[in-house]
């Protein structure tokens, strides 16, 4: 809260000095205000790094508080040009003051705003506690002598120790615990006197005072009414160490956030709606809007708003965290985009193997340029980058370790993409399949077959097979043998020979150096006449037309030559059935009676090879019975 000894007056110069020393500038210093603006603070050793410290605090506190004493005894209602230069001329000497802190063990995302609010805090314990004479404070030679790098402010726990390592290595500092501790020790002294020459009333400022937006609104809004609010008693409650006035303002920034990434939502569903070409680029609205506002949010809540202690640590990690995950969303998104708008130029299938190599290279890229902002934004909010990158690889391998077969096929996947073996559309026979190939996927391939079936092979088996392109071939090859039956006369088959090569050399289509018509061989119940030849054709239904084409010229041929294709028959030859030996002769009872069948008949008699076999083995069975042994007799005089 703030003291109630502070006249008006006192608490304008106050509150004011706060602009001058928390506000961060990009314009150019003044050099009217220090010989040497650019002057860093000195500290290799205890006493270098303290009395630097209160200078650089004091010098803060003094140039701030003549700026105000201007701007107070001037009628202007806004702060001019001059003064706001000189404004973030003095925030050097903050700058300069935080340097004095080893700040290592903060994160990143809080580290400027803590910054200020420690000094600040450290500054008012030092205005509170007896400090030692300098010259019993070490230097340089006394600190290279003595055994501890580090000293301690007699009767605190206040420590100025050497840095071991890092960008800062053998720099005097205050320590990470007495950074860290700073808030408990303000709060043991903050009810102490000052001393002489105190920066008085300087922390409950610039915790409590709207400085951040009063500079932010200069433009706007006069300083003077915004400074004067928080006097008012409703505006001095807190909660949670924050005063009314601020809640209001993290409640009207965090709803107004809400509701912009709210309309870019809908936005991105009407647009995409609209529009089908450039979907993928749509889409990119979604996380941009989130990282756009959570990027804003803690800028003013930090900036403006300059919230404060465990409020401020929450707000600014949440936020923090979920700009790194939508920057990781938002870059996903754009390698999408990106692969499909290159698809699109090259007016490539979607399916197609070049489309897909397209997607997997840019999602590899996307995938390590999402893992390289997670590390950066876990540096960022207070992980150390090397534990999220051991986590990673713990994460990596055990992940590698269950899915072994699943990197087994994006590797497939992968080489079938880079070699390109077959491409979608072509007709290819695998170990166990046949058909047109549909897709390749990151995982797997899919054909489809001659039965309309769909096959889904993994990558890694089509790449561990051997692979047959049939699409690829300039010829489709085409073999048969032709059977023409035993009495066919030896001119006949010269003819018939000669005229399927003439309609083979005839063929617009079939390749004429490589055309083989033979009469190849006796087969076992025709004289085989081999036809070997290729055709050129583009695809399997036009090899079939053409090949029936041919079929069909070929028996024409046959038709006007006169020649017989032989069908798959057998003879049997039975010289007579009471030569065969007695244990195979049937007893008289159901013996046949063949006596009207002539001689002729009985010796050669031809059937099918399944009726012949069915006879002879119901004659020679021991099981015949009258009635079945006539019917098998009927059966000899039918097929006589």
């Amino acid at each position: 809260m703030i003291p109630k000894f502070f006249t008006f007056k006192s608490r304008f110069v106050a509150v004011l000095i706060v602009l001058c020393v928390f506000q961060m500038g990009t314009m150019p210093a003044n050099a009217g205000v220090n010989s040497n603006p650019l002057k860093p603070i000195d500290t290799t050793s205890p006493r270098a790094t303290l009395q630097g410290f209160l200078e650089f605090t004091n010098k803060a506190y003094n140039e701030g508080r003549g700026l105000i004493i201007t701007y107070m005894d001037s009628s202007a209602l806004y702060l001019t040009a001059e003064e706001i230069a000189h404004f973030k001329q003095v925030r050097h000497f903050q700058t300069s003051a935080e340097r004095a802190l080893d700040l290592d063990d903060l994160p990143p995302a809080i580290a400027d705003e803590t910054a200020r609010r420690v000094m600040v805090q450290l500054k008012e314990v030092l205005d509170r506690i007896e400090l030692p004479s300098i010259e019993s404070i070490p230097d340089a030679q006394m600190m290279a002598k003595s055994e501890f790098k580090y000293w301690v402010i007699p009767n605190t726990e206040i420590r100025i120790q050497r840095v071991a390592k890092g960008a800062r290595a053998g720099e005097y500092l205050f320590s990470p615990d007495t950074v860290k501790r700073l808030p408990a020790f303000y709060a043991s002294v903050k009810n102490l006197p000052y001393k002489a020459n105190a920066s008085v009333g300087w922390f409950n400022f610039t915790t409590y005072s709207p400085a951040g937006v009063a500079l932010a609104l200069n433009n706007l809004v006069p300083p003077r009414w915004l400074l004067a609010a928080p006097n008012k008693q409703p505006a001095r409650s807190t909660f949670l160490d924050q005063p009314t006035w601020r809640w209001l303002g993290i409640a009207l920034i965090l709803t107004a956030g809400f509701i912009f990434v709210r309309l870019c939502f809908r936005l991105s569903r009407y647009w995409r709606s609209r529009t089908d070409s450039s979907e993928q680029w749509v889409d990119l609205l979604r996380p941009l809007s989130v990282v756009l506002t959570a990027h804003m949010a803690a800028f003013m809540l930090g900036e403006v708003l300059r919230i404060s202690s465990g409020v401020y640590v929450v707000f600014t990690l949440s936020l923090w965290t979920l700009f790194y995950l939508a920057l990781t969303w938002t870059t996903w998104v754009a390698g999408g985009a990106i692969a499909t708008s290159v698809i699109n130029k090259e007016h490539l299938l979607t399916s197609s193997i070049d489309s897909q190599l397209i997607r997997l290279v840019l999602r590899l890229i996307t995938f390590i340029v999402s893992i390289a902002i997670l590390v950066i934004g876990a540096d960022q909010i207070g992980l150390p980058a090397y534990s999220v990158l051991a986590g990673l690889g713990v994460g990596g391998l055990a992940v590698a370790l269950a899915a072994q077969q699943t990197i087994a096929n994006l590797i497939g996947s992968l080489i079938i993409m880079i070699e390109k073996p077959f491409s979608v559309g072509d007709s290819i026979k695998l170990a166990d399949a046949e058909g047109v190939v549909e897709s390749v996927g990151f995982r797997s391939t899919r054909i489809r077959t001659g039965h309309n079936s769909l096959v889904t092979i993994p990558s890694s088996q089509v790449v561990d097979s051997t692979v047959d392109n049939m699409a690829l071939r300039d010829y489709r090859k085409i073999k048969f043998n032709l059977g023409l039956v035993y009495d066919t006369p030896i001119e006949k088959i010269k003819d018939f020979v000669e005229g399927v090569k003439h309609i083979l050399e005839s063929h617009p289509d079939t390749r004429k150096d490589n055309l083989q018509v033979f009469f190849y061989q006796f087969g076992a119940h025709s004289l085989d006449i081999l036809v070997d030849f290729f055709l050129k054709v583009p695809d399997r239904m036009d090899e079939l037309t053409e090949q029936q084409q041919i079929f069909l010229d070929i028996l024409h041929l046959a038709e006007i030559i006169g020649v017989k294709f032989a069908l798959p028959t057998q003879t049997l030859h039975i010289a007579d059935l009471h030569s065969l030996p007695a244990s195979l002769q049937h007893p008289p009872r159901y013996s046949l009676n063949l006596k009207n069948m002539k001689q002729q008949q009985i010796a050669s008699l031809t059937f099918t090879p399944n009726i012949l076999s069915a006879s002879i083995a119901l004659l020679l069975s021991g099981c015949a019975t009258p009635a079945n042994v006539n019917h098998t007799a009927m059966a000899f005089l039918f097929f006589v």
